[in-house]
């Protein structure tokens, strides 16, 4: 893998990442709300007394409980990633090349949605990308090819 490889895949690393928490974040307010409705059913007596409420609640907890622990190891690795790549970004000296590169990896926007905030063209939104992937493959000239 090229240095220019190692690069893109470290800045793309973030945002499949950051989009698993997200979806995660929403079951787990999912999953809350249907603890809500269940509570309320509880106060019904006969409901109580059928057992099976209480089986539900419990379910519904145990898996509250997998998926935060699991939200919690996702957003460790996010976390992470973000730091790496912030690193990265952080270190092209030119801002504008700093702004496509974090709006493109860490904001997720496409090349034209960069270009329609910048007010430049699609092409040199790309020429600006490419230019900083090569001042990073330039500070980093010892990881060539392996």
């Amino acid at each position: 893998m090229t240095t220019r490889e190692k690069i893109i895949h470290t800045l793309k690393q973030y945002r499949p990442i950051h989009l698993e928490c997200e979806r995660l974040r929403l079951r787990i307010i999912d999953k809350r709300g249907d603890m809500y409705s269940i509570r309320a059913v509880c106060t019904s007596s006969a409901a109580v007394k059928s057992g099976s409420i209480s089986d539900r609640v419990e379910s519904v907890v145990e898996a509250m409980d997998s998926m935060i622990h699991y939200y919690a190891d996702k957003m460790a690795a996010a976390e992470s990633a973000e730091k790496d790549i912030m690193g990265l970004i952080n270190q092209i000296t030119d801002s504008e090349k700093r702004n496509v590169l974090f709006m493109h990896y860490i904001e997720g926007k496409t090349f034209f949605e960069i270009s329609e905030i910048m007010i430049y063209s699609e092409r040199s939104i790309w020429n600006r990308h490419n230019a900083a992937i090569e001042e990073l493959c330039n500070k980093y000239p010892d990881h060539s090819d392996s």
